[in-house]
């Protein structure tokens, strides 16, 4: 080998290291995503505004949820979070209910360390979305709620009026392995929604269920006696007068 190129060599090597360390610097320097961000998605016709928080739990994994204040949805949880040198990627399909196969998610870009930019999906449709980090996180984590005894477990339904419009409600309630309830809420008016009850709370006389993606929630006093749940709705700053009964057909078949 010449000494020429033996410097070729050493240079090709100087290079190829220079490269490395300036790549390894890259990766050190990703931004952080911990924070609360908020921007728009750019529906067509219908702009959409979109909050998310983003931090660490006890055991340094993230978590997340999300808020989209024209929806009325508040607290979801977001999953699947991947967090990369490129950006974020994030499972929202617990804020727009979305079927099993048909996940809404979010693929965002860093713009700096304050700006993602990317895009929406759902439904088979795209939408640009921006967000920009505001704040310190505000993650909304699932509550712990409790067991339910066997007068509460089944199905109860009832009714309530919201702006002169009458809403007929179905809600199950079954305890899980875990040791905790949940269930489902259909509730029919103008139009049918179903609802992921993720949170309940027995106490003597009262009951709390909460369907927390949509910032709905029910309080009431429990009788076993005649078997009605006396108490109210509420949804954001909505709230109205509900009576739920149980039907005779209850079997509490688990959520």
């Amino acid at each position: 080998m010449t000494r020429r190129e033996g410097l070729r060599g050493l240079n090709v090597r100087i290079v190829w290291l220079g490269a490395g360390l300036l790549a390894s610097a890259g990766a050190s320097a990703a931004p952080d995503p911990t924070g609360r961000w908020q921007g728009v998605a750019d529906i067509p016709g219908a702009p959409m505004r979109v909050v998310v928080d983003i931090d660490r739990d006890g055991a340094r994994r993230w978590v997340g949820s999300v808020i989209l204040p024209g929806r009325g949805v508040k607290g979801a949880p977001v999953s699947d979070l991947q967090a990369g040198e490129a950006g974020l990627r994030l499972n929202l399909s617990a804020a727009f209910h979305s079927p099993a196969g048909s996940p809404a998610e979010a693929r965002l870009y860093w713009r700096g360390d304050a700006m993602l930019a990317g895009e929406l999906l759902q439904g088979g449709h795209v939408a640009p979305l921006m967000l920009q980090r505001v704040g310190a996180p505000q993650v909304d984590l699932p509550a712990s709620g409790t067991s339910i005894n066997a007068a509460l477990e089944g199905t109860w339904v009832g009714r309530y009026e919201l702006d002169g419009y009458p809403r007929e409600v179905t809600m199950k309630l079954a305890n899980r392995a875990d040791g905790t309830a949940a269930g489902e809420l259909v509730i029919v008016g103008r139009r049918t929604s179903t609802l992921a009850v993720d949170d309940v709370r027995q106490g003597r006389e009262f009951i709390v269920v909460r369907a927390s993606a949509a910032d709905f929630r029910i309080e009431g006093r429990w009788s076993a006696g005649d078997g009605s749940i006396r108490g109210q709705m509420q949804q954001g700053p909505f709230e109205a007068s509900l009576v739920l009964r149980k039907t005779d057909s209850s079997a509490g078949s688990k959520p």
